[in-house]
């Protein structure tokens, strides 16, 4: 009797400090991160497919994945009519991506997917009690790049090019110098007019003072 009445204290003891240990609560579970969701997404899909996971949908920044797994039993036993036992049952994770001024929201619902009444699809929460899953997870979140902001682009100051000043066109040289001939050629003219004249005009007075002598000496002869 003794023995019986210290197992129950004990078992009594266990549940007590059962009921202590705080229990995990059902999601939907919120998680933050710096990196866009545009690269998290990628991330977020490998994560679930390196778990046996299947891409279900993807809706833009929604996503669903599933695998097939089995319920636990008090789950099964009271959930799924004993007609629909061999259908079957799914764990599923979605996932909401939303980005709002540099960072990036995930919110991650996971529930059971199973054969419920007339063995139609129902869903059923699915807790998530696994710390170390859910810290891991975050950690993942937490190591995604973020966008580095680019470099300004140095804007490009036009050349523009030196046109060389482009001489003067050969035939108005030819014209200058043919212009500067022709004048050398009329001043040249005028002085050699010029000198023809004095000479003619010597001439005629020198003819002149031979007259003058030959009126008293007959033999001077004038040409």
């Amino acid at each position: 009797m003794k023995r019986v009445l210290i197992l129950m204290l004990a078992v009594s003891t266990l549940a007590v400090a059962r009921d202590k240990k705080p229990k995990a609560q059902p999601g939907p579970y919120v998680f933050s991160s710096k990196a866009s969701a545009q690269t998290l997404k990628p991330l977020i899909v490998q994560y679930n497919l390196k778990d046996g996971y299947t891409l279900d949908s993807d809706s833009q920044f929604q996503l669903r994945f599933s695998k097939p797994a089995q319920m636990p039993f008090m789950g099964a036993l009271f959930s799924i009519p004993s007609a629909c036992t061999g259908l079957t049952t799914k764990k599923v994770w979605s996932y909401t991506l939303v980005e709002v001024n540099g960072a990036t929201t995930v919110t991650v619902q996971p529930v059971w997917e199973y054969p419920g009444d007339y063995c139609h699809t129902q869903t059923r929460e699915l807790i998530w009690n696994q710390a170390d899953q859910i810290a891991a997870f975050q950690a993942m979140l937490d190591k995604a790049p973020t966008a580095v902001a680019e470099a300004p682009v140095p804007i490009a100051t036009p050349v523009v090019p030196v046109i060389a000043s482009t001489p003067a066109p050969v035939v108005y040289q030819q014209q200058d110098t043919a212009h500067i001939q022709s004048a050398s050629q009329t001043t040249s003219g005028t002085v050699i007019q010029e000198e023809s004249l004095g000479d003619a005009a010597r001439k005629a007075k020198q003819h002149q003072a031979c007259l003058a002598l030959a009126k008293d000496n007959p033999s001077i002869v004038c040409k």
